[in-house]
């Protein structure tokens, strides 16, 4: 074998790697190679058939820094949307499953010179836009040896925002790379574009209120009210216990529970049609608390908590009288594509709380892992809970989403019983329902995958039948498919009886937990995703289709089908809106939960309006508003997907009216920032919504740091539009309305009523919320700043009030903004935490 010699700086000797690598010329080639993304055009003057109409070219640069002469190796890398054609004669790239894609040499690949670049332009057809769907983790492999990751795609950490850095992608700098077509119009949203479309901040201080905001606060005559006194909460042990989650926050911010504090009486004499409904009177010398339940009780504690800051314990003696705008007031986590730690859960879910919301969607499945423990099924966490190379996925599944190689990446993981016993009851300590879910029949790969391992295990055992048992596929179904992921093999096979059987058996053990964890198990949430083209070449599906020639989906049979199974186990069901638009509504339950996630600028109201026509409970799931896993704005350094929207910052969550979906044709645009029209005339409702939900996917999110970012301060936004109805908010017409940016219903009046009450949010989550969510831990976003050069001084603002602002000067310092003594120009400018310990992102002038 030929010596390896590493090509040193100082050192004048080149390196020749052997045809086969050893393992330490693989480790050494993963260190010192470079990897460099360029995304060129989104708008190429060109694009090679078959997608001749758009597509997206972008260019891989590969080099080493010594002579490379092996090409036994491939590199192994996640790509969202896969490549059709390559102009390269050195390489292939081969799309493997969902975002799996492999480099390989070709025969005419020469090797590495030192220091001698070499690139692949290559092409997509589907839009990748967003710096975070540019995944890192490049894995390099060769025959028999040990799989790296090529350090050089590997993730960082920014030092002053503590976000994610991605030194393998180059810059993005034009709008070739934010605009995904020819007719899209997304700005870039810099500082002068902010100070052009943002609002100062017009109060100096926090207004007395609370978010969410109560139906009612009324000033009382006399003397202020002290809470540092504490309370001296008057309640029998047993429910001062059930309270004990809202009286350890107030004992957080300096309010605690004792003897000598303010008497405090509880009453249960509300009427009982709205249990969460409170009255909360507070004077100097006795706080009141009236409901009908606990749940109305500890909403009432969580409102003290709310018109304190952490300066200030002190506030004017008030009345408050407050209910609920909808009985589902929810948040739906992903731990399935990226895993979140149980810490982040149960963070979660007293945020949550803290602001009233009372569902936590949890989404525990999907075709990149399988996240819940269950009895007699341990492939289901064994092989589907983690991500690694291993193209057999008999120890795991595929590296999807740049999850690299390591086992134990934060991005693996599942909860345990004991784990997800603790989460129901720290939930229900906090007065929210877990709802969990384990998509299906879409998005099951890693389901199918486990059982697969299952399977070969038992039948290399000789255990056949107990092998068929769960099996979620059939051998003989040669049907070709591509979801919407990217797979060609995620969707259970749903003509089978062993498919029914494993549904079955999970929900028990499911059931179980819950049974365990004395919190009772009231809905399931089963998915309702297909894929397109499943089961056209399926054995059994054509049987089926002989057996029922009335069937009129197969998607919907599946669907009729698991919800008989969940009624028959006493829980509710719920399901995606367009899965759930398969079924025949005479073969469903009677109590049924749909979550309406069509965007509203394509006709989503529609599905909205029919289901609860049809007397479903219609969560209200809008991506274009609730999807928190897109960016705040859209600038290349925003983190964020991008396929419903642009720019959802907490001002647009703030805004939404969510009884009246076709009326933000007046004042929202197209993800491609295009006006457009909502006609209601035929799609009039009838019924009430019953909820609203927010959304945190985890495709992009590979952190519970990031997930955070992402989530707060929107989940603000989100509890005042799920709690309380806005007077500005747009009616709802009964007779159908068309609406566009010309119709004018939004008139000048209610548009300035809007901006009062923003203003009112933002001074309170400025100057009190940021800090209690620093105080509490969290990795909330810090506002960008909008400036702008004016008349020989730079003028900056940021939406919340309270935080400072930096500029940097033309010698690289970063200095104090103040408004009263305004620079001659800048640089940059940027926010700062609370706690000054944290940058904000910095814009350029």
């Amino acid at each position: 074998m030929r010596k390896f010699l590493l090509f040193m700086a100082g050192a004048c000797s080149a390196t020749v790697m052997a045809k086969a690598p050893t393992q330490i010329e693989l480790d050494t080639l993963a260190k010192q190679l470079s990897v460099n993304y360029e995304l060129l055009s989104a708008k190429p003057d060109v694009c090679p058939a078959p997608h001749q109409a758009q597509c997206y070219l972008s260019r891989l640069t590969l080099s080493a820094p010594y002579d490379v002469k092996s090409n036994s190796w491939s590199v192994y890398f996640s790509q969202l949307m896969p490549i059709y054609s390559t102009d390269s004669a050195q390489f292939s790239i081969t799309h493997i499953n969902g975002d799996l894609h492999q480099i390989k040499p070709t025969a005419a690949f020469t090797g590495f010179k030192a220091n001698t670049p070499i690139s692949i332009e290559f092409y997509t057809q589907e839009s990748q836009i967003t710096r975070s769907e540019f995944m890192p983790n490049y894995m390099l492999a060769s025959s028999g040896l040990k799989s790296r990751v090529i350090d050089s795609t590997k993730t960082t950490l920014d030092p002053d925002t503590k976000l994610e850095l991605q030194p393998y992608l180059a810059p993005f700098l034009t709008l070739e790379q934010l605009q995904t077509s020819k007719d899209d119009a997304t700005v870039w949203m810099g500082a002068e574009y902010l100070y052009q479309n943002e609002t100062k901040a017009t109060l100096s201080k926090a207004p007395l209120s609370v978010i969410p905001k109560p139906a009612d606060l009324t000033v009382l005559t006399g003397e202020v009210v002290d809470l540092s006194q504490g309370l001296n909460l008057q309640l029998d042990d047993t429910n001062q216990a059930q309270l004990s989650a809202a009286l350890t926050r107030l004992t957080s911010f300096g309010i605690k529970q004792h003897s000598q504090g303010i008497a405090t009486t509880i009453n249960f004499d509300l009427p009982g049609n709205v249990p969460e409904a409170y009255t909360l009177s507070m004077q100097h010398d006795q706080i009141a608390i009236s409901a009908s339940s606990l749940s109305g009780v500890f909403y009432a504690l969580q409102s003290i908590a709310g018109l304190v800051s952490l300066e200030n314990l002190t506030i004017p003696a008030l009345k408050i009288t407050d209910a609920p705008r909808y009985p589902f007031r929810g948040m739906h986590i992903d731990v399935a594509r990226n895993f979140r730690s149980k810490a982040f859960i149960l963070n979660t879910i007293e945020q949550m709380a803290a602001y009233k919301l009372n569902k936590l969607h949890l989404h525990l499945a999907d075709d990149e892992g399988w996240r819940l423990a269950i009895k007699d099924l341990p492939e289901l966490t064994e092989v589907g809970a983690t991500r690694c190379l291993d193209l057999t996925e008999q120890a795991c599944l595929l590296p999807q989403l740049g999850a690299g190689l390591n086992k134990g990446a934060a991005v693996n993981g599942y909860y345990n019983q004991a784990d997800y016993i603790e989460i129901l009851k720290h939930a229900q300590a906090h007065f929210i329902e877990v709802i969990p879910s384990l998509d299906m029949p879409g998005h099951s790969r890693a389901a199918i995958i486990a059982m697969e391992a299952r399977f070969n295990s038992l039948t290399a055992q000789g255990k056949s039948a107990q092998a068929l048992k769960y099996r979620l596929v059939e051998p003989a179904d040669k049907t070709n498919y591509n979801s919407i992921q990217h797979y060609n093999d995620n969707t259970l096979n749903v003509c089978l009886d062993s498919t029914y059987q494993f549904i079955d058996k999970v929900l028990d053990e499911v059931n179980a937990l819950h049974v365990q964890a004395g919190v009772p198990f009231k809905t399931y949430h089963i998915g309702a995703d297909e894929t397109a083209g499943a089961w056209v070449d399926s054995p059994s599906c054509k049987a089926l289709k002989q057996q029922q020639p009335e069937l009129h989906s197969f998607n919907g049979y599946f669907i009729e089908k698991v919800s008989s199974l969940v009624a028959g186990k006493g829980l509710k069901v719920a399901g995606w809106s367009d899965g759930m638009s398969d079924v025949a509504l005479k073969n469903m339950p009677k109590t049924v939960q749909s979550n309406a996630w069509a965007t509203l600028s394509e006709e989503g109201h529609q599905v909205a309006h029919r289901h609860a026509n049809q007397g479903w409970d219609v969560v209200l799931s809008s991506p274009d508003v609730t999807y928190f896993d897109f960016p705040y704005q859209s600038h290349p350094q925003e983190p964020g997907n991008h396929w419903a929207s642009r720019a959802i910052d907490s001002k647009k969550v703030f805004g939404f009216m969510p009884d009246n979906l076709p009326a933000h044709a007046e004042i929202w645009q197209s993800v491609k920032s295009q006006n457009y029209s909502a006609d209601d005339r035929q799609s009039i409702r009838t019924k009430k919504f019953h909820g609203l939900q927010g959304h945190l996917w985890s495709e992009l999110l590979r952190s519970d740091r990031q997930a955070e970012y992402m989530l707060y301060p929107r989940l603000l936004a989100l509890a005042e539009r799920a709690w309380h109805k806005a007077p500005w908010e747009l009616e709802y017409k009964t007779q159908g309305v068309k609406y566009d940016q010309n119709t004018g219903h939004f008139k000048t009046a209610l548009k300035q009523q809007k901006e009062a009450d923003w203003q009112r949010f933002a001074a309170l989550v400025g100057f009190k919320e940021l800090a209690k969510l620093e105080q509490a831990g969290r990795f909330y976003r810090i506002p960008s700043v909008a400036a702008r050069a004016i008349d020989n001084n730079v003028d900056a603002f940021i939406p919340y009030p309270g935080l400072t602002i930096e500029y940097q000067n033309s010698d690289g310092q970063w200095l104090k903004y103040k408004a009263d003594s305004k620079p001659v120009s800048a640089q940059q400018v940027r926010a700062i935490s609370v706690n000054g310990l944290r940058k904000g992102r910095a814009l350029e002038l």
